[in-house]
């Protein structure tokens, strides 16, 4: 797994005269840090999006025609997806003038849900061939256990990066003491990514798909100052 650092920020702030009942005290400088941390988990399935569309005479007969595209389309997806298809409500609209004998209508929906690795391939294909048929997008999936084990260690780095910054400070103002005084950590963040359609086209191959990403971002306090110090955690917020 590789770990990358996308920020860190550090501002100094001096001690407060006084503070509230619920803050830590610091005798000396406070230290405010944003540090990022930014990992990819392994793609354990993909998300797929395909646009159905069927086109009649009348309202109808492009429904009518829609309908029979998504049976055939749910038989072929069926023993390739995992879980269940997501297919909204469709929707219908008129080509051409009231008066334009070649007047069509056209019905379009959408159909989304989950592949396998080992099935990406025969997704691709089997609906390929298929008439109304347009794969619009594929993003790659972690497993849920694996983006948790990444953020645990996302936080370890990020604590140690930030208290070797602390740290760093801390001698370039003379002082010796460095204590760790607050933690924010808004949520984790896990990213899809999203998979170019012409390789995916051309011959998708599961592990050259761009690797789901997980940004962790903390705001730590630290309070830096004399001997009167000590280390230690104190507040996590």
């Amino acid at each position: 797994m590789s770990v990358l650092t996308a920020s860190i920020a550090a501002i100094l702030l001096p001690a407060p005269a006084a503070v509230q009942a619920d803050e830590p005290p610091c005798g000396g400088t406070v230290l405010q840090l944003s540090v990022a941390e930014q990992s990819t988990t392994p793609a354990v399935r993909f998300r797929f999006s395909l646009a159905l569309m069927a086109e009649g005479a009348s309202e109808k007969v492009a429904l009518q025609q829609l309908q029979k595209r998504l049976q055939g389309l749910r038989l072929t997806l069926e023993p390739l997806v995992v879980g269940t298809l997501t297919v909204p409500a469709p929707s219908t609209y008129q080509r051409g003038s009231q008066v334009d004998a070649e007047r069509r209508y056209t019905a379009s929906t959408g159909v989304s849900g989950d592949v396998k690795r080992s099935n990406y391939n025969a997704l691709i294909e089997a609906v390929g061939g298929m008439a109304g048929v347009r794969l619009q997008g594929m993003t790659s999936q972690a497993d849920p256990g694996d983006a948790e084990l990444v953020q645990q260690r996302l936080t370890v780095a990020a604590l140690r990066r930030g208290t070797a910054e602390a740290e760093a400070m801390a001698a370039a103002i003379g002082v010796s003491r460095v204590r760790l005084l607050r933690i924010n950590r808004p949520d984790a963040m896990v990213r899809p990514r999203a998979i170019p359609l012409e390789t995916a086209r051309s011959g998708f191959r599961p592990g050259e798909a761009p690797k789901p990403a997980q940004t962790l971002r903390l705001q730590l306090d630290y309070c830096l100052s004399d001997g009167s110090e000590g280390k230690g955690l104190v507040g996590v917020a």
